[in-house]
C-alpha cells in the first residue's frame, strides 16, 4: 500500500501543511480504512472510530516528522495499528498469552501438505463461522491475520507495523493461520457426520 495518485499525493502534502480541505480529503479517505482495521481486529464500532480518530489526531500532531508523502499510507497505519494495540490491550489487560501457548502446532511445513487459504471453498455459513473464528483468536495472532489478510498489507508492512522482524511475523501469521484450519477441519467434520434427532 505504497503513495496513491498525484491527487492522493497532493492532499497529503497539504495535510501536512495544515490546509483545511487538504485535512478533510485525507481524512475521508484513511479513517474508514483505519475504522474497518479496527472493527476487523475485534473492537466494537464506537471503540474502533474512537481508535481510528485517535491515531488521525497523533498522525496530525506529528505530521512535522513525515519526510515522505509517499511513505503516508504505511506510517499512518502504523500509527493507527498502536492505538489498536493500545485499545486492545486496555479491553483485556494482560491477557496476551506467549507464542507457544496455543498448543502443539506443527510447523514442519515439508511433512504436511496443508491446504491454503485460498483453496478453501466456503459457503456464507462457515465463512460466517470462520470469521467468529478469527475473531477468538488472541490479539497477538487476530491484528497481524487481519492486517495481512483483510488489510492488504505485505509481510514487510505489517511487520513493520508491529515493531516485528519479518520471519517472526511470518511465525506468527503460520501459527494463526494453524488455528483457524484446525477450526476449518472441525467444521468439515462436524458438518460431514450425520445429526442426532
Amino acid at each position: 500500500m505504497g503513495g496513491g495518485s498525484a491527487e492522493e499525493l497532493a492532499a497529503i502534502r497539504g495535510w501536512q501543511r495544515g490546509d483545511e480541505p487538504a485535512v478533510r480529503a485525507v481524512f475521508g479517505i484513511y479513517y474508514p480504512r483505519a475504522v474497518r482495521l479496527a472493527a476487523l481486529s475485534g473492537l466494537a464500532d464506537a471503540e474502533a472510530q474512537d481508535c481510528a480518530q485517535e491515531a488521525f489526531v497523533h498522525a496530525f500532531e506529528r505530521r512535522s516528522q513525515l519526510r515522505d508523502v509517499k511513505a503516508f499510507p504505511l506510517w499512518f497505519h502504523r500509527i493507527a495499528t498502536r492505538h489498536i494495540l493500545d485499545a486492545i490491550e486496555q479491553r483485556h489487560p494482560g491477557r496476551d498469552l506467549p507464542l507457544d501457548s496455543a498448543g502443539e502446532l506443527d510447523e514442519d511445513w515439508q511433512r504436511h501438505q496443508v491446504e491454503q487459504p485460498d483453496e478453501l471453498a466456503l459457503d456464507g455459513e462457515t465463512r460466517e463461522q470462520l470469521w467468529c473464528a478469527v475473531q477468538a483468536l488472541p490479539p497477538h495472532y487476530r491484528l497481524p491475520l487481519v492486517l495481512r489478510y483483510y488489510g492488504d498489507f505485505s509481510t514487510r508492512e505489517v511487520a513493520s507495523m508491529l515493531d516485528m522482524h519479518e520471519g517472526t511475523l511470518r511465525v506468527t501469521l503460520h501459527r494463526a493461520l494453524a488455528l483457524l484450519r484446525l477450526h476449518a477441519s472441525g467444521l468439515r467434520e462436524h458438518t460431514r457426520s450425520p445429526s442426532l434427532p
